[in-house]
């Protein structure tokens, strides 16, 4: 039996694709697979997931999976345990239309939080540029000020393209956002090769239609890796803390010692030094509505 090192690149059902060097297996994965580091908390195989493949007279079998460096999840519906989007990815793409559909900070934020829980660097990006900024404007100062990277790009006219090209080399990274953003159409003006379906908006509802139904993860001709996932219309955050949820928000972590509680919430406290900072418009309180109510999903 030969043993080979591989990258899962796609999920159907039972079967898994795994790119091993330049070429993609189908296989199947052992019963009993042996977790490198301790059985994670969803004992899945994901896409992004190192492999161990043992082959034989056919493609072969998953025998073992390489600890994870990063996973990026969220809470399942009906489900105890958490849905992983992707795993070892090193940046994620957050990808917002300017307008057509409408952007919601609620989910841009949530995005931002499940962001820095996996230690993954976010990278805010703004799609259809050519249609007018919009309220973005004012979305890409509020987040450039809190030390996040925004780009404003344009997949129809190529509009900042390099920027987001730039980023991809020798990484692997992951393109999420709601339904109608423009994922597919950036990623094929990355690289025309991918030949992704593209679809537009619903005529009912206004909002985006899923053209993605499963996350994939592509290799680039100029090295590193993609992964496209289906659009998101809401994001869960798995099991965080109250005190790490402080924390996810830069803005109200910097001002955690100008509270007169050790433990204040910033919610109902008096002298609580973030709510001092709203009322002078420190922080923004668009971003405090978003902390809240994640505060109140905690319990």
């Amino acid at each position: 039996m030969e043993l080979i090192d591989g990258t899962v690149i796609a999920r159907h059902g039972s079967l898994i694709r795994v790119q091993v060097e330049n070429r993609p297996l189908l296989v199947t994965a052992r019963r009993n697979l042996t977790w490198e580091g301790g059985t994670p908390e969803a004992p899945k195989i994901v896409v992004g997931d190192r492999v161990s493949v043992e082959r034989g007279t056919s493609d072969g079998v998953i025998v073992a999976v390489r600890e994870r460096s990063s996973c990026l999840m969220r809470k399942a519906i009906a489900s105890p345990q958490p849905q992983i989007l992707a795993a070892n990815i090193d940046q994620a793409l957050l990808i917002f239309a300017t307008k057509n559909p409408e952007p919601k900070v609620g989910l841009l934020d949530r995005f931002l939080v499940a962001s820095h829980l996996a230690g993954i660097t976010p990278v805010i990006t703004f799609n259809k540029i050519d249609q007018g900024e919009g309220r973005t404007k004012a979305w890409t100062k509020l987040y450039s000020g809190l030390g996040y990277t925004v780009l404003q790009v344009s997949a129809r006219s190529s509009w900042g393209l390099g920027q987001v090209k730039r980023l991809l080399p020798n990484r692997t990274t992951l393109f999420c956002g709601p339904s109608g953003a423009g994922k597919s159409s950036l990623l094929n003006a990355v690289y025309p090769g991918f030949k992704l379906r593209v679809g537009g908006l619903s005529e009912a509802t206004g909002k985006g239609k899923h053209t993605t139904t499963r996350a994939e993860l592509m290799p680039l001709p100029f090295g590193g890796f993609v992964v496209d996932t289906p659009g998101l219309k809401e994001f869960g955050i798995w099991e965080i803390t109250s005190e790490a949820l402080q924390h996810a928000f830069p803005e109200i972590s910097e001002n955690l010692g100008n509270c007169h509680f050790s433990n204040c919430s910033h919610v109902h406290e008096p002298k609580c030094g973030v709510k001092d900072a709203i009322e002078t418009g420190l922080i923004d309180r668009g971003r405090y509505r978003s902390y809240c109510q994640l505060l109140e999903e905690i319990g």
